[in-house]
């Protein structure tokens, strides 16, 4: 439903069209009198007017002065003018306002029911497409990170494919476009967290990295399918990315995020490429992290060499990494297993397994739906429960097998794992 102003200086002609013509017929729910400009700009402050149906002579300020001043401040209200007179330059001006309809007095009131049944016609479509738009907008980040989890996730191939995924997901693209990504590996949480806590700071993460990488040039953060954080930068055509300055957005990520959000990470930047290298860039990526196990904290680039290897491998890397991924997680579980009574970090495992030790987390919580501090926990209180249970050793003695050497920190742990104190739940199995 819709409210409608009539605005004019003439008492008679504003009740004959307020009370001449049955509004209710046409969505129209309130209908609002004003005898001047000022009247009509105070009616303004106090109700939502969507219609304005208008005279142009008028004392002090003139019809067309009033719909200067709506288009400048309610440019979404829709105006129709009626005058005493047919004058070319009245209805000249009041076109290049942008006024809906021009009508003379007297006024026929089929015509002015005509057009703001068409005003109305008018507003129902802007207000849909004003909706949809906003929903598609509110979307389109979602809908950019799906096309490029989609693109890594299936590999991408050939540029028919690659154009169809453009039109499935309605993205400003083509397959000429070119692209520099960046991967950010999370390397250290410097505090112990939970799955959930570790998820949150990397959507925190992830924010930091468009606000301060990213910045007003045109790209997004996404994460793919396995968990890596990635960074997408459009080069804007005719323009060549500057490097010193990415490096330098990403120092000051990795300094803020250091900082604020507990943990070291690095960057690992790309290379400029267009499809279908796009995919080969981002596997040689991936290949950099995984083989980093010395530098923390760092922005890592491609090196030309380096980079031409990994491309002349393609995607094959990603099938390898398949294949070995199941023999990868059995070398940990043994690993936990035969050091269950050492102090364990996720940093000793990927140096025990070669790997850098960002990839192996995302790579041990995908195979297991479990984080690896989550793992070593439960395999802990397992052990402790075990031997609370079936022997009569020391609790302190238990504490020191299962990688506790502070009995209090033991006792804390255990209680929230387990909803007991050891001594209680020892008493409660005897």
């Amino acid at each position: 439903m819709y409210n409608l102003l009539v605005v004019d200086d003439e008492l008679y002609a504003v009740k004959g069209i307020t009370q001449g013509i049955d509004w209710s017929e046409m969505d129209i729910s309130k209908v609002f009198e004003a005898f001047d400009a000022e009247e009509a700009k105070e009616r303004f402050a106090l109700s939502a007017i969507d219609i304005v149906i208008c005279d142009i002579e008028m004392p002090s300020c003139n019809g067309l002065e009033l719909l200067e001043w709506i288009k400048e401040h309610y440019p979404q209200t829709e105006t129709i003018f009626v005058t005493g007179h047919a004058d070319f330059n009245y209805a000249r001006r009041a076109i290049h306002l942008d006024s809906f309809a021009y009508l003379l007095k007297p006024v026929d009131y089929e015509e002015l029911k005509a057009a703001v049944s068409r005003v109305v016609q008018k507003l129902i479509i802007d207000r849909t497409y004003k909706k949809y738009s906003s929903l598609f907008e509110s979307q389109k980040p979602l809908m950019e990170e799906r096309f490029w989890q989609e693109f890594f996730a299936n590999r991408i191939a050939s540029e028919t494919q690659f154009e169809q995924l453009i039109t499935k997901y309605q993205m400003n693209i083509s397959s000429q476009f070119s692209i520099l990504p960046i991967l950010i590996s999370v390397e250290l949480w410097q505090k112990e967290l939970t799955v959930r806590e570790e998820e949150i700071l990397e959507y925190a993460l992830r924010n930091a990295a468009s606000e301060l990488i990213v910045k007003g040039d045109q790209g997004c953060v996404i994460q793919d399918r396995r968990g890596h954080n990635i960074i997408i930068l459009y080069e804007k055509q005719g323009e060549s990315m500057d490097v010193e300055e990415l490096t330098r957005r990403c120092e000051s990520y990795l300094s803020a995020c250091n900082q604020y959000f507990y943990c070291n990470l690095s960057c690992y930047v790309g290379t400029v490429s267009t499809f279908p290298n796009l995919l080969k860039t981002y596997v040689s990526l991936l290949e950099m992290e995984r083989s980093n196990v010395t530098q923390s904290n760092k922005v890592l680039a491609q090196f030309n060499q380096w980079s031409q290897r990994i491309v002349t491998l393609g995607t094959d890397i990603i099938q390898v990494e398949d294949r070995e991924q199941a023999s990868v997680i059995q070398k940990i579980y043994d690993y936990i297993d035969e050091h269950l009574q050492d102090e364990l970090s996720r940093e000793q495992i990927a140096e025990y397994v070669h790997f850098n030790s960002a990839y192996l987390s995302r790579l041990f919580r995908k195979e297991t739906n479990t984080s690896l501090t989550d793992y070593i926990l439960e395999k802990r209180m397992h052990k402790a429960k075990l031997l609370l249970v079936s022997t009569n050793i020391k609790i302190s003695d238990i504490s020191s097998l299962v990688g506790y050497g502070d009995i209090p920190h033991f006792t804390k742990m255990f209680k929230r794992y387990v909803g007991l104190t050891p001594q209680e739940f020892r008493k409660s199995k005897s």
